[in-house]
């Protein structure tokens, strides 16, 4: 019995490992070059907003994603409250990731992920900083000033990687737990 639970650890952890470690495989970035005009119609949410919160990053997700909150001034298009957290490709910008900074204003062009249902936003969508964004702003017009009164908070649950955790968590303690009592029915 021992011998086959410790095989079933090395096996889980064997597989745990092979799924978590990247595969090698290395992408550059190539992005398609559009107007600010472009950019709003293909978006899903066009704002201007102060970034009030850098998550860190997922650690099961193999694009290194951070999740940023922002504190929305202005709107376009697809903004659902005066705090909207936008998924970044935390990866060099080789690999058409973004890194924004806290406390700084920007410029954001985010689509909606079909697969968790976020927003998401990378290196090629666009944004920048509002700075930075003269004549990016003048191309997209006027927006709407958006205040706390408008929306309530947005809120988008957990991502997958904890669920994950969570659920792997519990079904190996049933696990080890099952295993202890048979044993100790074993024996007596």
């Amino acid at each position: 019995m021992k011998r086959i639970m410790i095989a079933a650890f090395v096996l889980l952890f064997i597989t745990a490992g092979l799924a978590l470690v990247p595969d090698g495989r290395a992408y550059a970035c190539s992005c398609v070059e559009s107007n600010a005009q472009e950019k709003l119609k293909t978006s899903t949410s066009v704002f201007t907003g102060k970034v009030v919160k850098k998550g860190g990053t997922q650690i099961f997700s193999p694009d290194r994603l951070r999740a940023y909150t922002f504190e929305v001034d202005t709107a376009w298009k697809g903004v659902s409250a005066k705090r909207m957290t936008v998924m970044g490709n935390d990866a060099g910008s080789e690999s058409c990731g973004i890194q924004l900074e806290k406390n700084q204003s920007y410029l954001i062009f985010a689509y909606q992920n079909k697969m968790d249902n976020k927003l998401h936003t990378n290196l090629c969508s666009g944004n920048v900083s509002v700075d930075q964004a003269g004549d990016t702003l003048k191309l997209l017009g006027a927006g709407k000033a958006v205040s706390q009164d408008d929306f309530g908070e947005a809120d988008y649950g957990r991502s997958w990687s904890f669920y994950f955790i969570v659920y792997g968590g519990v079904i190996l303690l049933l696990v080890l737990v099952s295993g202890w009592i048979w044993k100790r029915k074993k024996r007596a």
